[in-house]
């Protein structure tokens, strides 16, 4: 499930319990191995988990060093739900723009590049071993044949624990979110998170 809202008639909210409900049974007949949503805030993960015996697989959210959620990561654990993070580098979406408070492109801030020449890395593979190192499946988007390979590579970037205190303040200066389309859709989303 994409998005916790209707596809069709932005700005109303949809039972995403009975849509949920419609997965498991897809579920149940073999159809599927595993579902899973996207974009949930943390009432409406907890609304779905109090309304099931199926809970997710897993939950893709935006995550990067900018926008790090990481207590919200960390209840994903405990109930065993794999996170795979969007946008690990806090692309912005040219359908929402970039706002005037934005921070400085993640690829470009001043603290990752010193750490992948540090670590003999790219930009893009330290923001990348910092998510999978996490714990977080990450999924780049790319067409270009020599960022994919550049993003295959990032299982060699090898971070040390002063890289991720200098990544760990980049969120607690820049809390920042990049893919919202509550104004457009008329939907609050992504409330009691991070940069709602």
């Amino acid at each position: 499930m994409h998005w916790p809202v209707a596809s069709t008639g932005h700005g109303n909210e949809e039972d995403f319990v009975d849509t949920w409900k419609a997965m498991t049974q897809l579920l149940q007949s073999g159809k599927t191995r595993h579902i899973g949503v996207a974009n949930f805030s943390p009432t409406q993960m907890a609304t779905l988990l109090n309304s099931t015996t199926h809970p997710p697989s897993v939950h893709q959210m935006e995550l990067h060093p900018y926008l790090q959620q990481q207590e919200f990561v960390a209840q994903h654990e405990a109930h065993n739900i794999h996170v795979t993070a969007y946008s690990p580098f806090a692309g912005t979406n040219p359908v929402y723009g970039a706002p005037k408070d934005a921070p400085p492109p993640l690829l470009e801030n001043k603290a990752v590049v010193k750490i992948a020449k540090k670590r003999d890395c790219t930009p893009a593979q330290v923001a990348l071993a910092w998510g999978m190192n996490r714990g977080t499946s990450v999924i780049p988007k790319s067409a270009h044949k020599d960022r994919i390979s550049e993003n295959f590579d990032s299982t060699d970037c090898k971070l040390e624990d002063e890289d991720y205190v200098t990544l760990t303040s980049l969120g607690e200066k820049h809390t920042h979110r990049y893919n919202n389309p509550s104004k457009s859709w008329g939907v609050k989303l992504f409330k009691g998170l991070e940069d709602s």
